[in-house]
Protein backbone atom coordinates (compact mmCIF):
# COMPACT_ATOMS: atom_id res chain seq x y z
CA UNK A 1 0.00 0.00 0.00
CA UNK A 2 1.21 3.89 -0.83
CA UNK A 3 2.04 6.20 1.75
CA UNK A 4 -0.33 9.33 0.25
CA UNK A 5 0.86 12.46 0.07
CA UNK A 6 0.68 15.37 2.16
CA UNK A 7 -0.68 18.27 0.36
CA UNK A 8 -1.29 22.03 1.36
CA UNK A 9 -4.90 23.24 1.07
CA UNK A 10 -3.51 25.64 -1.96
CA UNK A 11 -2.00 22.47 -3.97
CA UNK A 12 -5.64 20.50 -2.49
CA UNK A 13 -7.80 23.52 -4.36
CA UNK A 14 -5.30 23.64 -7.21
CA UNK A 15 -6.13 19.71 -8.00
CA UNK A 16 -9.49 20.43 -7.49
CA UNK A 17 -9.52 23.48 -9.98
CA UNK A 18 -7.77 21.47 -12.25
CA UNK A 19 -10.56 18.85 -12.17
CA UNK A 20 -13.08 20.81 -12.57
CA UNK A 21 -12.01 22.30 -15.35
CA UNK A 22 -11.74 19.27 -17.23
CA UNK A 23 -14.78 17.53 -16.51
CA UNK A 24 -17.24 20.68 -16.78
CA UNK A 25 -19.58 21.52 -19.83
CA UNK A 26 -17.80 23.64 -22.55
CA UNK A 27 -18.85 25.61 -25.28
CA UNK A 28 -18.45 23.75 -28.31
CA UNK A 29 -16.11 25.99 -30.50
CA UNK A 30 -17.08 23.82 -34.03
CA UNK A 31 -20.82 22.47 -33.07
CA UNK A 32 -21.64 20.24 -36.14
CA UNK A 33 -25.34 18.84 -37.07
CA UNK A 34 -25.83 16.82 -33.74
CA UNK A 35 -24.44 19.15 -31.23
CA UNK A 36 -26.46 21.37 -29.10
CA UNK A 37 -23.44 23.96 -28.72
CA UNK A 38 -22.02 22.70 -25.65
CA UNK A 39 -18.96 20.15 -25.62
CA UNK A 40 -20.58 17.68 -22.21
CA UNK A 41 -17.61 15.94 -20.48
CA UNK A 42 -18.98 14.75 -17.12
CA UNK A 43 -21.68 15.41 -15.20
CA UNK A 44 -22.61 16.45 -11.58
CA UNK A 45 -25.57 14.99 -8.96
CA UNK A 46 -26.83 17.80 -6.68
CA UNK A 47 -27.94 16.88 -3.90
CA UNK A 48 -30.99 19.31 -2.11
CA UNK A 49 -33.55 19.07 0.94
CA UNK A 50 -35.76 21.27 1.50
CA UNK A 51 -37.10 19.47 4.79
CA UNK A 52 -39.92 17.18 3.25
CA UNK A 53 -37.88 14.57 0.63
CA UNK A 54 -34.19 14.73 -0.73
CA UNK A 55 -33.87 15.24 -4.30
CA UNK A 56 -30.69 13.97 -6.00
CA UNK A 57 -30.40 15.37 -9.42
CA UNK A 58 -27.86 15.06 -12.84
CA UNK A 59 -26.94 18.00 -14.58
CA UNK A 60 -24.81 19.55 -16.44
CA UNK A 61 -22.46 21.98 -15.07
CA UNK A 62 -20.10 24.47 -15.49
CA UNK A 63 -17.32 26.32 -13.17
CA UNK A 64 -14.92 29.30 -12.46
CA UNK A 65 -12.43 27.86 -10.09
CA UNK A 66 -14.07 26.05 -6.86
CA UNK A 67 -17.59 28.18 -7.87
CA UNK A 68 -19.99 25.88 -9.48
CA UNK A 69 -22.62 27.20 -12.22
CA UNK A 70 -25.47 25.02 -13.39
CA UNK A 71 -28.67 26.27 -15.08
CA UNK A 72 -32.22 24.88 -13.89
CA UNK A 73 -35.44 24.98 -14.58
CA UNK A 74 -38.23 25.20 -12.60
CA UNK A 75 -38.97 22.20 -10.34
CA UNK A 76 -38.04 20.40 -7.05
CA UNK A 77 -34.51 20.93 -6.73
CA UNK A 78 -35.22 25.13 -7.30
CA UNK A 79 -37.45 24.46 -4.24
CA UNK A 80 -35.70 23.06 -1.94
CA UNK A 81 -32.93 25.37 -2.44
CA UNK A 82 -35.32 28.47 -1.92
CA UNK A 83 -36.41 26.49 1.40
CA UNK A 84 -32.54 25.26 2.05
CA UNK A 85 -29.15 26.38 0.36
CA UNK A 86 -26.89 24.00 1.63
CA UNK A 87 -26.53 21.20 -0.67
CA UNK A 88 -23.94 18.63 -1.43
CA UNK A 89 -22.81 17.40 -5.02
CA UNK A 90 -20.69 14.85 -6.60
CA UNK A 91 -18.52 14.52 -9.60
CA UNK A 92 -17.03 11.32 -10.74
CA UNK A 93 -15.29 10.08 -14.07
CA UNK A 94 -16.96 7.91 -15.56
CA UNK A 95 -17.19 4.84 -16.79
CA UNK A 96 -15.81 3.33 -13.38
CA UNK A 97 -12.38 1.48 -14.58
CA UNK A 98 -10.39 -0.32 -12.10
CA UNK A 99 -7.14 -0.25 -14.45
CA UNK A 100 -6.97 3.22 -14.39
CA UNK A 101 -6.30 5.97 -12.22
CA UNK A 102 -8.99 8.25 -11.50
CA UNK A 103 -10.68 10.93 -9.29
CA UNK A 104 -14.09 11.51 -8.07
CA UNK A 105 -14.76 14.88 -6.27
CA UNK A 106 -17.51 14.94 -3.29
CA UNK A 107 -18.50 19.19 -2.14
CA UNK A 108 -20.59 20.59 -0.17
CA UNK A 109 -21.63 24.27 -0.34
CA UNK A 110 -24.39 26.94 -0.22
CA UNK A 111 -26.46 27.63 -3.42
CA UNK A 112 -27.55 31.32 -4.46
CA UNK A 113 -30.46 31.53 -7.17
CA UNK A 114 -30.04 34.11 -10.35
CA UNK A 115 -32.79 35.06 -11.94
CA UNK A 116 -33.06 37.34 -14.73
CA UNK A 117 -35.50 39.90 -12.22
CA UNK A 118 -33.25 39.40 -9.06
CA UNK A 119 -29.64 39.73 -10.61
CA UNK A 120 -29.68 40.72 -14.61
CA UNK A 121 -26.68 41.52 -15.28
CA UNK A 122 -25.19 38.58 -13.91
CA UNK A 123 -27.66 36.14 -15.43
CA UNK A 124 -27.19 37.39 -18.37
CA UNK A 125 -23.04 37.41 -18.72
CA UNK A 126 -23.14 33.68 -17.81
CA UNK A 127 -26.06 32.98 -20.36
CA UNK A 128 -23.43 34.63 -23.20
CA UNK A 129 -20.67 33.36 -21.49
CA UNK A 130 -22.08 29.78 -22.43
CA UNK A 131 -23.21 30.16 -25.11
CA UNK A 132 -27.01 29.42 -23.77
CA UNK A 133 -29.22 31.38 -26.65
CA UNK A 134 -27.66 28.79 -29.15
CA UNK A 135 -28.44 25.91 -27.20
CA UNK A 136 -31.90 27.05 -26.59
CA UNK A 137 -32.38 27.58 -30.21
CA UNK A 138 -31.10 23.73 -30.76
CA UNK A 139 -33.37 21.72 -28.13
CA UNK A 140 -36.01 24.06 -29.54
CA UNK A 141 -36.24 23.82 -33.08
CA UNK A 142 -37.55 20.23 -33.26
CA UNK A 143 -40.27 21.84 -31.38
CA UNK A 144 -40.75 24.77 -34.06
CA UNK A 145 -39.96 22.81 -36.87
CA UNK A 146 -43.39 22.89 -39.41
CA UNK A 147 -45.27 25.98 -37.52
CA UNK A 148 -44.17 28.34 -39.70
CA UNK A 149 -43.92 30.76 -37.18
CA UNK A 150 -42.37 34.28 -38.39
CA UNK A 151 -38.60 34.70 -36.36
CA UNK A 152 -39.51 37.78 -34.49
CA UNK A 153 -42.04 35.01 -32.50
CA UNK A 154 -39.73 32.00 -32.30
CA UNK A 155 -36.92 34.74 -30.64
CA UNK A 156 -39.70 35.71 -28.30
CA UNK A 157 -40.50 31.89 -27.73
CA UNK A 158 -36.80 31.36 -26.62
CA UNK A 159 -35.96 34.70 -24.62
CA UNK A 160 -39.35 33.34 -23.00
CA UNK A 161 -37.36 30.07 -22.16
CA UNK A 162 -34.34 30.95 -21.10
CA UNK A 163 -35.50 33.51 -18.84
CA UNK A 164 -37.47 31.06 -16.96
CA UNK A 165 -34.49 29.46 -15.53
CA UNK A 166 -32.84 30.07 -12.54
CA UNK A 167 -28.85 29.91 -12.66
CA UNK A 168 -28.32 27.72 -9.23
CA UNK A 169 -24.48 29.34 -7.80
CA UNK A 170 -22.67 27.07 -6.05
CA UNK A 171 -20.13 28.13 -3.37
CA UNK A 172 -17.94 25.61 -2.36
CA UNK A 173 -16.81 25.47 1.87
CA UNK A 174 -15.65 21.64 1.95
CA UNK A 175 -14.83 19.53 -1.09
CA UNK A 176 -13.57 16.00 -0.64
CA UNK A 177 -10.89 15.29 -3.57
CA UNK A 178 -10.68 11.50 -4.26
CA UNK A 179 -7.81 9.54 -6.51
CA UNK A 180 -8.42 5.75 -7.15
CA UNK A 181 -5.37 4.09 -7.85
CA UNK A 182 -5.15 1.23 -9.92
CA UNK A 183 -3.60 -1.23 -7.10
CA UNK A 184 -7.26 -0.43 -5.40
CA UNK A 185 -5.43 2.20 -3.21
CA UNK A 186 -7.61 5.47 -2.76
CA UNK A 187 -5.90 8.97 -1.71
CA UNK A 188 -8.11 11.58 0.09
CA UNK A 189 -7.56 15.20 0.31
CA UNK A 190 -10.37 17.51 2.10
CA UNK A 191 -10.12 21.27 1.18
CA UNK A 192 -11.92 23.93 3.85
CA UNK A 193 -12.80 27.37 3.12
CA UNK A 194 -11.05 29.62 5.50
CA UNK A 195 -13.06 31.17 8.23
CA UNK A 196 -13.22 34.72 7.83
CA UNK A 197 -10.76 36.46 10.21
CA UNK A 198 -11.93 38.54 13.03
CA UNK A 199 -11.57 42.09 13.98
Amino acid sequence: MRPQKKKSQAAIRKDIIAFLDATSGQVDPKPGKHSCGIRHRNALVLATYGGKKPRATVLEFFNEGMTIYIFGEPGGKIANIKRNPEVSAVVYEQPLDHGAYQKSLQLFGTAELITVRNNPRLFRAKIRKWGMQNVGRKIFSPMLKGKNLPEKEIEAMLKKGIESLNLIKITSEHVILREWNPDFTMNRYDWKKAAPKKG
